[in-house]
């Protein structure tokens, strides 16, 4: 059984990675929140499927462009400032999309046009999330 074990001994060895792996954690779950509370946000002022199914074209094309430029700036930027850029951009936008569904008539645009940005904000992020790893902890324990 213990083969099946999950190896935490990077959270405990490395306060660093402890500390990012924790921050992405809480920023994962409030990013998957939003990838489902949009759809159902829209299907609820639309009820139309088709603006549901238009919105993950809106969502995957920024994520697929800037997820290939998020990579050349992972490598050419300082991927700390990168990641905080991003998590202040995503914070930003996720206020965005509260105080637009605080209105008493959201505006459907703005919705499209926040989960572009979102998955523009993720696509940047990610590839410096993942090129960090190396500098937080040693090669065996990757």
């Amino acid at each position: 059984m213990a083969k099946f074990a999950i190896d935490l001994t990077p959270l405990r060895k490395y306060p660093d990675f402890r500390n990012l792996w924790t921050a992405g954690l809480i920023s994962y779950f409030g990013s998957m929140i939003t990838y489902v509370a949009l759809p159902f946000q829209l299907k609820e002022l639309t009820g139309s499927y088709l603006a549901v199914g238009a919105l993950g074209v809106v969502e995957v094309v920024p994520l697929i462009i800037f997820g290939l430029y998020g990579g050349v700036l992972a490598d050419h930027m300082d991927r700390k400032k990168m990641i905080w850029v991003t998590e202040f951009a995503a914070l930003f936008l996720s206020l965005t999309l509260l105080i637009n569904s605080l209105l008493p008539e959201p505006s459907l645009a703005l919705i499209y046009i926040v989960a572009a940005l979102f998955s523009a904000v993720d696509g940047l992020q990610r590839p410096s999330a993942d090129a960090i790893l190396p500098r937080l902890v040693e090669h065996k324990d990757l």
